[in-house]
Parts: C-alpha cells; structure tokens; sequence
C-alpha cells in the first residue's frame, strides 16, 4: 500500500461521510485459484478502489471485483513508467527535458555527449526518491553498473542545475490543480518529502492550472502528483505521480486533500 499517513487520512474522510473504505493489503492478499483472499478471508464485490500499488497481478484482480477504480488502471499504468510520461506528455506551460532510454552499461561519453557533462538517471518505476542519481563522471556511472543487473533500463535525462535541491508539487484531481508546495532539500539534488526536504505552500497560477488541465486531457488520471522543476527559462516537467502522498501536500497548504479526493470520488455514486 501507499505511506500510512495517506491511507489513513483517505479512511478518516470517508469515514465523515459515512463510507466505509478498507485497507486492503496486497501482502495480505492471494489468489487462489479464481478466488481472492485477504487475510484468509474470500474477497466480495466492492464500489470502488483508490489504487495505491503499483505492480503485480494482486492489484489487478483487486480492481476486477469493484464497479470504479481511482485511477483506472488503463490509465494508471501506462504512466508508472517515467520514459512514457516524457515520451508522452506535452503542455505549453514546460518544457520537457532532454532524455534518452539506456541500460545500467550504457557508456558515459555517449549520454553526456547527448545531454551534458553532469546528468540524472532514473530507474523507470521508482519513487519517493529512490533510484534516481546525479551522474557527474565515468566513475559516477559505473558505480552504478555494478550493483544492478547489466539489462536494467536507465531513464537518463538533462541535469536542470537551476533547480537543484527544489522543485514544485501540483495536486490535480481530475485537471484541477488544487494545491501545490514547492520542496526544498539541505543537502540533497532531490527534493523528495520522503528524503525529509522541507515544504510550503505555492501559489496557483494560470500556468499551473493550464499544466494539471494538460496532464488530464493526456492522460485521464482522476488524482496525480505532477513534479515541476525550475529552469532558467521556465518550468520543466520532472515527472508524474500516479499515486501522489498526501502527508506534504496537506500539510503546506493547509487544505483537505484527502477530503477533496473522497467528495470527487462520492459524485460518481449520486
């Protein structure tokens, strides 16, 4: 499941409007034969699911016992993948980064020739974080090449050195961007909550708004996280969260979000 805190706070809303929402834990979960357990327990049809794993087969036969699924998963999957969303998503309010797709043995010459002396590489599904390294030399890059697999696919995009250590979190449901924190690290080029960067809130502008419109006509996601960064010439697309926390973006802007999320979900039954 997603950070305890988003889960908690998704139980604690529904529960103000009388819904009773479960958390449904995909290591506590089989599939035995066409049926599906949790906790020992045969799984029932339900109204709806908020999808807050990413992999397996678990999830999705969690989603064929429900009726609506936030976000569906023909929309939810596509954009795990961090290549697909640079590949895919346009707006006229960023700018995309340079990027290339490579393996964990790609050569350092080559990527830097494409996108400059220092760049990032990405694992394609990670989060919160996690493998995602500012590569400044060869050495930087074969550190790499030997603690994982020689076929692990790398996303190796353009160092936007302006934003080092800072970037933008917009919350959009369903094309409306309603909050947004800008995150800054101490000592970090990643401004992730999770690697303890500070927050505050930002305001909504007509950029932002045009952005989180954008990302929902492109890809149809009730709720996503859309990180931004700070270029010199304007916003760069960083990367999209199909299954965004709440703990920070809450906590900067002092609204609902998790409210805001269950009252969305709530008009689709009226």
């Amino acid at each position: 499941m997603g950070s305890a805190y988003t889960c908690a706070r998704l139980v604690e809303e529904a529960r103000t409007l009388g819904v009773k929402l479960d958390i449904v834990g995909v290591h506590d979960t089989v599939i035995n034969g066409s049926v599906l357990e949790n906790c020992g327990r045969v799984m029932e049809s339900r109204d709806f699911v908020i999808n807050r794993y990413k992999w397996g087969h678990l999830k999705d036969a969690i989603n064929a016992l429900v009726h609506k699924s936030y976000n569906r998963l023909d929309c939810y999957k596509p954009y795990i993948d961090k290549f697909t969303q640079l590949k895919n998503l346009k707006s006229s309010n960023f700018t995309v980064p340079k990027h290339v797709l490579g393996t964990i043995q790609s050569d350092y010459n080559d990527i830097a020739a494409r996108l400059g002396t220092s760049f990032i590489a990405k694992g394609l599904e990670s989060s919160m974080g996690r493998e995602i390294w500012l590569i400044n030399s060869p050495a930087d890059l074969s550190v790499l090449s030997n603690a994982f697999p020689r076929e692990k696919e790398l996303l190796y995009e353009e160092f936007i050195s302006d934003s080092y250590g800072r970037d933008l979190r917009l919350f959009s449901i369903r094309g409306r961007a309603v909050a947004c924190m800008m995150r800054e690290a101490q000592n970090d080029f990643r401004a992730n909550v999770a690697l303890g960067a500070n927050v505050k809130k930002y305001p909504i502008d007509c950029r932002l708004q045009g952005i989180a419109s954008d990302i929902f006509d492109q890809t149809r996601l009730d709720v996503v996280g859309i990180d931004l960064l700070f270029g010199h010439d304007g916003l760069y697309l960083c990367e999209i969260n199909v299954m965004p926390g709440l703990e920070g973006i809450e906590h900067a802007s002092g609204k609902n979000i998790a409210g805001m999320v269950l009252n969305e979900i709530m008009e689709d039954f009226k």
